[in-house]
């Protein structure tokens, strides 16, 4: 129940924010399609559906839209590191970092996905490809909750086990550590979220 009086951009924000999540708790359930509905869906299950397939994002290289076969990865964050610009908090200069990490210090510079590998444990996933991962967080910065398609070989530079940080965070590992109020947020049935840890991949 929204208990602030909204403005009209705002109601609308908040609407869209709404459908996000309906559309997410459907694909964290494991029956989102963006194909064909199957027969034996219900008339919510098709509802939802429709929604997510209207349900506005920005398209990037490697997203999952063009092959919807593809399988995607869901991230715990990512972090773009280039020669002009270092995460706040990371130490070292580009070719200390990069030393560190294993990989040539090219002036393009590296994309990491932080991630879960099958058996659960964080892995980071050093991407020679920068634009579909900035593509990626063009459309976090506005809230909407895109994952990509599941990597070739000849994307990934180098695998590590841990996460490389500081990271920006995904909205699913936002989501799980409580960080934002949820959107149906009530007082009497809010969480404590002040509590830290990692956010498991499940």
């Amino acid at each position: 129940m929204v208990r602030a009086e909204l403005s009209e951009p705002e109601y609308l924000r908040h609407i869209e924010h709404l459908t996000r999540e309906i559309v997410n708790a459907a694909a964290d359930e494991g029956w989102l399609t963006y194909g064909d509905d199957p027969l034996e869906f219900t008339p919510l299950q098709r509802a939802v559906n429709e929604v997510a397939r209207h349900i506005r994002h920005y398209h990037f290289d490697g997203d999952g839209c063009i092959d919807p076969e593809l399988p995607t990865m869901k991230l715990a964050g990512t972090v773009i590191l280039q020669p002009q610009a270092i995460p706040i908090g990371m130490e070292g200069t580009y070719s200390q970092i990069c030393a560190r990490l294993g990989v040539e210090a090219r002036p393009e510079g590296w994309a990491i996905w932080n991630t879960w590998a099958t058996d659960g444990h964080p892995i980071s996933i050093i991407m020679v490809d920068l634009e579909g991962t900035e593509g990626m967080l063009m459309n976090w910065t506005r809230g909407i909750e895109v994952y990509p398609a599941t990597p070739l070989p000849a994307q990934m530079a180098l695998t590590r086990q841990g996460w490389v940080t500081p990271m920006t965070l995904s909205p699913f590992s936002t989501r799980k550590l409580g960080i934002h109020r949820p959107l149906y947020w009530s007082p009497a049935t809010h969480p404590d979220a002040s509590g830290g840890g990692t956010p498991a991949p499940g």
